[in-house]
């Protein structure tokens, strides 16, 4: 029984500095983002395209880049312009290196990595005017042999102005880790 118990401590001390050492290599990383042209829908119908290339460190909460955006009601553009991200302001990191298709999982680059992260944002409409809200980055990528988080799926999504475009509708996203 003795030797039971010290197995079983070791293999638990052994868990938990694995799992440990895999957080902090997230808690440490920054990573490039890439948003490929996307769509997400809200609720009353207006749909947002946007797309978009920066960068953020997981460490010091912070992000740079910028993207452009369109809010159309159907094939009629409503606003249009540009936006920085300012902050992040939340990461969940899904691991590095495969992906689920319908025809399997694919392996890919180590440093390939998916997640979900909310930056926030200022933006400039091509009036003028000028917002600030929250653009979310969701990427399926995810470690062998595991899954991104059920329930959620790759796309954006973006709150600002009191509409809120929750509904990812098409779109490509890429998180890098950087070296």
């Amino acid at each position: 029984m003795r030797r039971f118990a010290v197995a079983l401590a070791f293999v638990i001390a052994v868990a938990a500095v694995t799992a440990g050492s895999g957080g902090s290599r997230t808690s440490k990383s920054a990573f490039e983002v890439l948003v490929e042209p996307t769509t997400s829908a809200a609720s009353n119908g207006l749909t947002l395209e946007t797309e978009l290339e920066g960068a953020f460190n997981v460490a010091d909460k912070t992000a740079s880049g910028s993207g452009s955006y369109s809010v159309m009601a159907g094939t009629t553009a409503v606003d249009s312009g540009t936006f920085k991200l300012t902050r992040l302001v939340a990461f969940q990191f899904y691991g590095c290196g495969e992906v689920d298709t319908p025809d399997g999982p694919i392996t890919l680059p180590p440093d390939l990595c998916g997640g979900r992260a909310l930056f926030a944002f200022h933006a400039i409409s091509s009036t003028g005017e000028q917002t600030t809200g929250l653009y979310e980055v969701n990427c399926q990528i995810h470690h062998p042999g595991g899954q991104a988080p059920p329930g959620t799926s790759e796309g954006i999504k973006a709150n600002a102005r009191g509409i809120n475009f929750n509904k990812h509708v098409t779109g490509d996203n890429l998180l890098t880790m950087l070296p």
